[in-house]
C-alpha cells in the first residue's frame, strides 16, 4: 500500500530549516514573497484610490508600505533573531519591488530609496518581534 502525503520529505525528516545568522531561510522566502505582492498589488489600486479620494490616495502607498513590511516580517518561524528576521525579510521585499519602481518612474530620488528602506527595517522588525511573541504564546498555551 502507497501512503501519499502532502508533505514533502523535508518535512517528513526531522531536520530543521536552514538558517544563516539566526533568520529562517525558508520562513524568509516567503514572507519576502508575500511583502512584495501586497505591494505591487498596493501600487495597482493607488491610481483608483486617488481618484475615489485625494487625500487617501496621497497616503495610500505610505499605509501599502507598512502593511507590506508588517507582513512580510511578521511569521517569523524558528528565526533566533526574530527582529533582524523581520526586518531583512521586509527589506527583502522592497529589493524585488525596487526594480519596477526604477521601471514605472522617471527618477527615483536616493533619499526615497532610503526613507523607505528605513521604514522597512522599523516596521518588519517590530512585525518580527510581535510574531516571535504570538509564536511563543501559542506554544507555551499548548495550541502547537
Amino acid at each position: 500500500m502507497v501512503i501519499r502525503s502532502r508533505v514533502g520529505p523535508v518535512a517528513q525528516s526531522d531536520i530543521r530549516p536552514p538558517m544563516s545568522r539566526g533568520i529562517d531561510l525558508v520562513a524568509s522566502g516567503r514572507g519576502i514573497w508575500r511583502g512584495f505582492v501586497v505591494l505591487v498589488i498596493g501600487a495597482l489600486l493607488q491610481p483608483i484610490a486617488a481618484a475615489v479620494a485625494p487625500v487617501a490616495g496621497a497616503t495610500f502607498l505610505l499605509i501599502t508600505a507598512i502593511v507590506a513590511f508588517a507582513i512580510a516580517g511578521f511569521r517569523t518561524g524558528d528565526a533566533l533573531s526574530p527582529i533582524l528576521h523581520g526586518a531583512v525579510t521586509a527589506v527583502g521585499s522592497y529589493v524585488l519591488v525596487l526594480p519596477l519602481v526604477f521601471i514605472t518612474s522617471g527618477l527615483v530620488w536616493p533619499q526615497q530609496v532610503l526613507a523607505t528602506v528605513g521604514v522597512a527595517v522599523a516596521a518588519g522588525g517590530f512585525a518580527g518581534f510581535a510574531g516571535h511573541l504570538v509564536h511563543a504564546r501559542r506554544k507555551q498555551g499548548g495550541r502547537e
